[in-house]
This record gives structure tokens, sequence and C-alpha cells, in this order.
């Protein structure tokens, strides 16, 4: 019996669209897929547009004063308004399967559907290790424009001179780049010339109970909230989502703290000065935020410990456009007997409000 092109591109379509459940184990490159789950599960949906822009305004006019009786006003006009720009970042993956071998498979409907399933889940797991590599580094270059802002883009370590940080406030001004270049316009405003839109950065040297004083530090300058005569949507009710990461000896020496204090305490809680504890799923908190360990960060410069606020670090996807599933297609004449399936998405991370987004605790060596 033979099979025409397009009986192999009907089955190929069938087949993806409605595989049965299989129990097929596959050996991962990472134990966290942080990042993937994310933007899975907490993104938020924009459309239209080359870019995200959002409008942020930094300074006031200083009219506000007291004043006596039949004091003149001197009305004064000041206005600092600038666009945040964030670009799209493309990505994508796709599955590839020969004529020839779906051929093979036709007499086992096991073994072709196991076949299609491998392709596929493969093709996945690449996308996902490559959102979880490319979102604990910072992009390329100042012009690179195919990855997305990412975790150490927004939360920076160096101050305005570009040197590691070596006091604790919102010094966060300059990004190094993985062409190992510098610069402080992030998302298109510049942090040299606006201190509002530098981050809080602090350094520590210890796992310790200084290094739980500058955490707790960074958490209390970190929440801003606007007066309460102020009609603005900051004032609507946003529920915190409040997370953190760092690499996995920094996670078990918070965990290791944590012990001792409870040994001290004798808490029968497990839980340590009231917001230090390790919870149930071998996570530990502080400040009632788990720490996650993430192996994509074993390795980074300065042992960063991340904590940011998803209220305002805000992962963000192209509405219609994200795991956009194409069905499979014939190579052409270069490639007549190949078909491929592809998945595709745009995305990328949006901070309003860079002092609010979270926070970044670093070594200085």
């Amino acid at each position: 019996m033979g099979y025409r092109p397009e009986d192999i591109a009907d089955l190929l379509a069938t087949t993806l669209a409605d595989l049965p459940d299989q129990e097929l184990e596959y050996a991962l490159d990472h134990n966290e897929y942080f990042w993937t789950s994310m933007f899975e599960k907490n993104t938020i949906s924009f459309d239209g547009g080359t870019s995200i822009q959002r409008k942020v305004s930094f300074d006031t006019s200083g009219n506000a004063r007291y004043r006596t009786m039949f004091d003149t006003d001197e009305p004064k006009f000041g206005d600092s308004i600038q666009t945040i720009d964030v670009h799209w970042a493309i990505l994508g993956t796709n599955a590839s399967w020969d004529e020839f071998e779906i051929v093979q498979q036709m007499n086992s409907k096991k073994g072709y559907v196991n076949l299609v399933q491998t392709r596929k889940d493969k093709s996945i797991i690449d996308l996902a290790d490559l959102i979880e590599e490319t979102m604990i580094a910072a992009p390329a270059s100042a012009t690179d424009k195919s990855t997305p802002f990412t975790l150490p883009y927004y939360l920076r370590l160096l101050n305005s001179a570009g040197t590691i940080n070596t006091t604790a406030g919102f010094n966060g001004t300059t990004v190094t780049y993985g062409n190992a270049s510098t610069g402080t316009v992030i998302a298109g405003i510049d942090a040299a010339t606006e201190d509002k839109w530098r981050n809080w950065c602090a350094p520590y040297t210890a796992i310790n109970n200084a290094f739980l004083k500058a955490y707790r530090k960074a958490c209390i300058k970190t929440k801003f909230r606007p007066p309460i005569i102020l009609n603005t949507p900051l004032m609507k009710v946003r529920a915190q989502k409040m997370k953190a990461v760092a690499g996995t000896d920094t996670v078990l020496d918070l965990m290791e703290l944590v012990d001792n204090k409870d040994d001290n305490h004798v808490s029968t809680k497990r839980e340590a000065l009231g917001g230090l504890l390790v919870a149930d799923g071998d996570l530990v908190r502080i400040n009632r935020v788990p720490i996650i360990p993430l192996d994509t960060l074993d390795s980074a410069s300065y042992t960063p410990i991340y904590s940011f606020d998803m209220s305002y670090f805000k992962p963000v996807v192209h509405e219609g456009y994200w795991m956009k599933k194409t069905p499979p297609q014939s190579g052409g004449v270069r490639q007549h007997t190949a078909y491929t399936s592809f998945i595709d998405g745009a995305h990328n991370i949006l901070v309003e409000n860079v002092r609010k987004c979270g926070h970044v605790l670093h070594k200085t060596s």
C-alpha cells in the first residue's frame, strides 16, 4: 500500500491534534522550569504595535507649599514624562519527520504515535531550555532586539560608574551585556539621568544575621505606597506576587541558617523570628517569600539573590501569537519527503516601576 504526500500530512495533522496520553520519560537539563511556568501561567496579553510602550512620570512641578493669608501664587510647570519601550522578542521551535520514518511506523499505531509524541516533546523541551537560560542573562548588547529584557537587565548590580555596587540603596544603574559592554538605558529610559529608574541593590558578605537585616531593609525600601488622596490606578487593590530566586548553594545556606535559628528558639513549627522558615516542599522563606533555587544561577557572578513583585515585573505575551501551533508542512522541493510542525510566539518582560519591581542582594567579589 502506498501513501501520497497529502496522506502523510493529513495523518500528521490528525495525530498532533489528538495525541493520547503517553508515558515518556525525559532527562531534563534543569531542575526547575521556573520561567517557562511563569510565561504559561502568569502572563498578560497585549496586542498590536511594534513594541510595548507605557508612559511614566518622574517629577512633580513643586507647587505645594505652606502659605499665609493673601500670599500670591507663582505657578510653575514641571513635567518629566518619559516612554517605556519594550520590544517583542520572537521565539519558535519545530519538530520534523521524514516520510519514510512515518511509513515504517504505519503498521504500529503505538510506535507511530510515540514517534510523533517524542519529536513534539523534544521541540517543546528545547523551547523551555531556551527560555530558562535566556531569562537569567542580560541581552547580548544594548541594540539586541531579538532576546527579551531579563532579570539581570532590570535588577542591576552595577552603579552609575559601571562598577559593582558596594552600598545599599537605589544604586542599580548599569547593566552588563553579554558581549561585556555596559549601558544605563533600560527599556528606553536612561537610569544615569533618572535616579527613580534605578533598582534597589545591596551587598552582603555571607548568609547570616546581617544578610537578613539587609534583605528586610530592601523589602521595606521598595514598598512605595501613593498618598490616599491621589486618585490613581496605583491605588487599586493589587495582590502582591513576590518571587525570589537564587543559586542552589545560596538557598542551602539560607536553609542552614533557618535550621540553626530553629534549634536556638526551639520552634515547634519550624519557624524562627516570625518571618524566616523552612516550609513544606523544601523551600526556605524570608518574609513569607519562598526563595526558589535555580541551577541556572549556580555560576552567576557575585552570587545574586533576586526578589521581584510580579505586580510590577510583568511577563507579557503577544495576544494571538504565543505558543501558536502550525500544522505540519511539506519541506517543498529541497526537502520533499520532510514534514515540519512549528510553534511560534512573541513575549517579553514589562516593568513600569523599577523602584517597586524588586531588589537584588549580591556579593562584591
